[in-house]
Parts: structure tokens; sequence; C-alpha cells
């Protein structure tokens, strides 16, 4: 299981951002760049950093683009085709992990974890051009909460990057806070269900905008 705050793991890789992480935000819920009045049946939030290009919006187009790049990657990590998924990843980040650590720590995980039951996106949160990101482009910080079949209680987040000249988002860090549910079963039997729920409530702070999906 892991607690790392989103800003800690930016001030390692690329503090400036920082900013997406914190989920300091202004919202627009009016219609964006490329969407017209007749695929709109209802106002979308959209959420921006403060440090954002002025101005600027994410067109429903990459909205779905973006949350199509999550689906295909978290797609490729459930059915263990790591190299897959590998190839998505930002150059920064892939440059962080050799594939044979990635393929190594996603296996154990896969292991542990057993299969995914179900992973929903809780909020994104957008940023482009920011004067003290890495490198320009458009970034979206989406946080996600999910299930296994050995995991109740998990939540985290994956940083996409789409570079100035367009093209695929790729996965620039991804981010996971758990606890598997034989910890969770030892830590009720040895303390409490009280210290077991408190634990977890530490650590899902370092989610921004968790939500459960359930009562584990």
């Amino acid at each position: 299981m892991t607690a790392l705050k989103r800003g800690m793991i930016f001030a390692v890789l690329f503090a400036a951002l920082g900013a997406v992480a914190a989920g300091s935000s202004a919202r627009a819920q009016n219609q964006s760049e490329g969407e017209s009045a007749a695929t709109s049946n209802a106002p979308r939030e959209i959420n921006i950093t403060e440090d954002s290009a002025p101005g600027w919006l994410p067109s429903l187009a990459l909205e779905q683009q973006a949350l199509q790049g999550v689906d295909t990657y978290f797609a490729a990590l459930d059915r263990e085709q790591y190299q897959q998924a590998y190839a998505m990843l930002a150059e920064i980040n892939r440059n962080a992990q050799p594939l044979a650590q990635f393929i190594q720590q996603n296996r154990d995980f896969h292991q542990q974890s057993g299969p995914a039951a179900e992973r929903r996106i809780l909020k994104i949160t957008w940023t482009k051009d920011s004067p003290s990101a890495p490198v320009p482009g458009i970034y979206a910080a989406v946080d996600i909460v999910a299930r296994f079949a050995n995991i109740d209680r998990y939540c985290g987040f994956v940083i996409l990057y789409q570079r100035p000249s367009a093209g695929d988002f790729e996965i620039m860090r991804e981010e996971r806070n758990y606890i598997d549910n034989p910890t969770a079963a030892s830590i009720e039997q040895q303390q409490s269900r009280a210290a077991l729920d408190r634990q977890w409530a530490a650590m899902a702070a370092y989610c921004p905008n968790y939500k459960p999906l359930s009562s584990p």
C-alpha cells in the first residue's frame, strides 16, 4: 500500500505540476471550443488550474480523447499487456522507470490485487502551457477510485500529457493508494475497525476528490 501526496511526487519529477495536483481550479459551466449546443444537453463541469493559458478550455472531443487514453492504459494493465501500457508512458516517465521495473511492479500489483471489479473517474483537472510546467502542452490530472478482487480500498490518479503538436495523450505519472483486504482484515482483528477506518482515511486524504465506491 502507498500514500504519496501528489504535490510531493511532482516535487521529485516535475515540481511545476503541483498546481494541477493541488486541485486549485477555476470552474467553467459553459460550452468549450468545438462543442455545439446540439451536443450539450447538460452543462459540463470543466476544472482548470489558475496558471493555465488564459481563456483556454478543453473541447468535448479533447476530453473524450483523454478518457479514451485512460481506458486504454488501464485495459492494458488489466490484461497484463505491460509492454503496451509502457509504450503509452511519456518520455520523462520512461526515464524514471525502465521497462523491466515497470513490468515487475505492475505484475506484483496484479498478483496482489486480483482482477479489477470496478474503476471510476472522479474528476479531471486541466492545465495548458502553464509557465511552471516542465514543458509546454496540455496536462490532465485524472482522479480515480477503484475496487479489485482483493482490494476494496483504493484511490489514485493519472497525469496525462499531450504535446503542443497534439497527438495521443501520454501517461506522465500514475499513483496508487490502497490497503489490500488481507492487510485490512489484520488491522481490524489486531486493533479495531475504527483503527482501520482511521488509517484508510489518512491514506485517502492524499487522493484529491476521493469518494468511496461503497462501504467496504
